[in-house]
């Protein structure tokens, strides 16, 4: 019987047997976070140049 353990080389934890993935609950965790919070920084990104482009680069308030 041999033991499945996290394949994270910094993790290394057992991993029950059966468990279908090849990394532990807390690192696949920490991935998906790591994810969302990229896709949110380029969501980010993207939409501050698509406000400078719908304003053409216009962001005074001031009438003129």
């Amino acid at each position: 019987m041999e033991m499945n353990k996290c394949k994270n080389k910094k993790c290394q934890r057992d991993l029950p047997e059966g468990y279908k993935h090849r990394y532990c609950e807390h690192c696949r965790n920490k991935y998906a976070k790591r994810t969302k919070d990229g896709i949110k920084a380029v969501g980010g990104v993207v939409g501050s140049f698509a406000l400078l482009i719908l304003t053409k680069g216009k962001f005074d308030s001031r009438d003129k």
